[in-house]
């Protein structure tokens, strides 16, 4: 039988699941990774560039996903290829969650730090990842504060990724 919990300390979300053995074992040492993961969260809010870090994943088998592991990644790294960056996210992710994902590659590959929603949309399209109405996606994203405008160009809108659209991408990871 599988067991499952999951907590929200606001958005950093802590899922466990599995046998009911393991999720007990977890549950116990609750507290310790709690303490960690305001660790990781006090020095994510230190940390001022994107990249520095490399993704902390969890290989260990029967341990929690990589949410739970211990610590919360620092930064999150952006490899060369899309559908490695891609690949690291879990494959139940929403629309928004994705142009997320794709939103922040393409700000990372940008020389500007920032991107417009029509390379998001082409990075998608490019890659074969269809999502219904791009653009109505990345404006609800704003709206949920992940994403923010830097600035505006004609009718041109450039935005960024915002830290806590860099938190909640962490928490989608595999």
């Amino acid at each position: 039988m599988t067991a499952k919990v999951k907590i929200n300390l606001q958005e950093g979300i802590i899922e466990l699941e599995g046998s009911e053995d393991f999720v007990d074992r977890q549950v116990d040492k609750l507290e310790a990774i709690i303490e960690l993961f305001n660790q990781a969260s006090s020095e994510n809010e230190t940390d001022s560039m994107p990249g520095e870090d490399g993704v902390v994943e969890d290989n260990e088998t029967g341990s929690a996903d990589a949410t739970t592991n211990g610590s919360l990644p620092q930064s999150l790294t952006v490899p060369d290829s899309f559908g490695e960056w891609m690949h690291k996210f879990r494959d139940d992710i929403n629309d928004q969650q994705k142009a997320l994902v794709a939103s922040f590659y393409v700000q990372a590959k940008s020389s500007t730090n920032d991107f417009k929603t029509i390379e998001v949309s082409n990075c998608l399209k490019d890659h074969g990842i269809k999502i219904a109405n791009p653009s109505t996606n990345i404006k609800r994203l704003s709206t949920k504060k992940l994403t923010f405008q830097t600035r505006k160009v004609g009718k041109l809108i450039f935005m960024r990724v915002s830290k806590d659209g860099e938190a909640h991408l962490k928490t989608i990871l595999r």
